[in-house]
């Protein structure tokens, strides 16, 4: 019952999300400063016969260990002056995580006295739980700031999973998309199939960036990301959200549409105190669909956008009772939403009227460049930021995103042909049945309105 309800790879990003919190609590680094996470690290090892993760973030208070990491239950949230945003607010938990894996566990820590726990099977299998007991840790085995946990006897379903080849690999991508911010701040984590292994290189965390034009002034037109900062309810908010890459081609959407799928990075990323919760998203949870925004389609494969809540009390932020999601029904979700939904309407604005003058896109990424998230909050200072009309808390930059100078004097022609009739036209115009759709219907175009001018005259 503890543990039927909770996905594998969650309990894992769970006992990584105790590792960031032990920086919090043991270190309290300055989170203002661009990598504030680096040099401290965690390497797991997965494998048919024991579960290992050991990191170096500063090892469990004995305070902690006694009180609550391996008391049964749970104690109260801290709250006040003496809260910090954690990230391991998530509602596993490291007794309950290490049951979900297997039944024979040793847990070494050393923050300002070293202790080890052993979690046995006999104990699991008694009926009163009796309190844990806390063993000196024997000499040598940690160093100081540590923290091992090693989990044998898995349960056989999670050897099974273990022992798949696929598992690692996929453990690792969930790692890099929930623990993209984390680790873009020096966070490193490994993932390795067996301890007699190497360590490997750090996962790569999936980067967030977006285009924008050099040297962009204010007042110019120009491709450029919207910009939201500030406070709703108590929560701290950024919102970033603009192209990561250039527009499709007319073939690039039809493809998109027929597949109903991309691999390309569209859509919302949510995350709570720098934990990814939401990951590009493209349904009505982050406004598509809503309103005056359209369901999303292929179209608009190059829009995406990144939403970032912070709070000390968890209980602000908008997560579900599995601390897994988001709440949609959150009054302060609602509100970001909105901000979310202006953002995602302009876009597909901007996208609607460049669709019909694909011949002016190659100008209109001239001189443009990826940007960071580190370099977009920097941007925050620069950008003439002004109240939104709907929240006063709230600051927002919007660009002026350039329009086609086309729009004016030329119009989009779209209709649906037999593909027998395109060959026919493409053999007799090009004497090439492979011509594109797209040159055919304009060939036949013209030549029609050629005929139409030549009877006139």
């Amino acid at each position: 019952m503890l543990v039927r309800d909770i996905e594998l790879k969650d309990t894992i990003l769970d006992l990584l999300d105790n590792c960031v919190d032990g920086i919090l609590r043991s270190v309290n680094p300055d989170l203002k400063k661009r990598t504030p996470y680096r040099g401290y690290r965690a390497d797991i090892v997965v494998s048919g016969d024991q579960f290992i993760i050991e990191d170096n973030c500063g090892g469990i208070p004995i305070k902690i260990a006694e009180k609550s990491a391996f008391a049964i239950g749970k104690p109260d949230p801290i709250k006040g002056a003496d809260a910090i945003a954690t990230v391991g607010m998530y509602g596993i938990g490291m007794k309950r995580a290490i049951f979900k894996i297997g039944t024979d566990a040793t847990v070494d820590s050393w923050n300002d006295d070293a202790f080890r726990v052993r979690i046995t099977p006999s104990w699991l299998r008694a009926e009163d739980w009796k309190r844990l007991p806390m063993l000196r840790l024997p000499p040598g085995v940690l160093t100081k700031g540590r923290t091992r946990i090693v989990i044998e006897r898995l349960n056989p379903a999670v050897k099974a999973e273990f022992e798949s080849e696929y598992f690692a690999r996929d453990l690792r991508e969930e790692i890099a998309r929930n623990y993209a911010l984390i680790m873009d701040k020096g966070f490193a984590v490994t993932v390795r199939t067996s301890s007699d292994q190497p360590v490997p290189d750090a996962i790569d965390p999936n980067e967030f960036k977006l285009l924008r034009k050099r040297g962009l002034a204010e007042d110019q037109d120009g491709i450029a990301p919207y910009l939201y900062v500030g406070e709703l309810d108590g929560v701290q908010i950024e919102i970033y959200a603009g192209l990561y890459r250039e527009l499709p081609s007319e073939e690039e959407r039809e493809r998109e549409e027929e597949t109903r799928g991309s691999t390309d990075d569209a859509g919302w990323t949510v995350a709570c105190n720098d934990r990814v919760i939401v990951w590009k998203d493209r349904t009505r949870l982050t406004g598509w669909g809503e309103g005056s925004v359209p369901n999303y389609h292929g179209q608009f494969i190059a829009i995406t956008g990144l939403v970032l809540l912070k709070s000390a009390n968890p209980e602000l932020l908008p997560l579900t009772t599995t601390k897994r999601g988001i709440d949609g029904t959150s009054s302060l979700y609602s509100k970001v939403k909105d901000l979310m939904k202006e953002a995602t309407k302009g876009l597909t604005t901007f996208t609607n009227k460049w669709k019909k003058f694909e011949e002016g896109l190659e100008a209109l990424y001239q001189g443009s460049e990826y940007i960071s998230l580190a370099d977009l909050r920097a941007s925050l200072k620069r950008a003439p930021m002004r109240a939104t009309h709907k929240f006063s808390t709230v600051r927002r930059f919007a660009p002026k995103l350039p329009v086609p100078a086309a729009e004016k004097t030329k119009s989009r022609v779209s209709f649906v042909a037999l593909k027998s009739h395109l060959s026919t036209l493409a053999i007799a115009y090009f004497d090439d049945v492979a011509v594109k759709p797209a040159e055919v219907g304009e060939e036949a175009f013209r030549r029609e309105v050629a005929l139409y001018q030549e009877a006139a005259e």
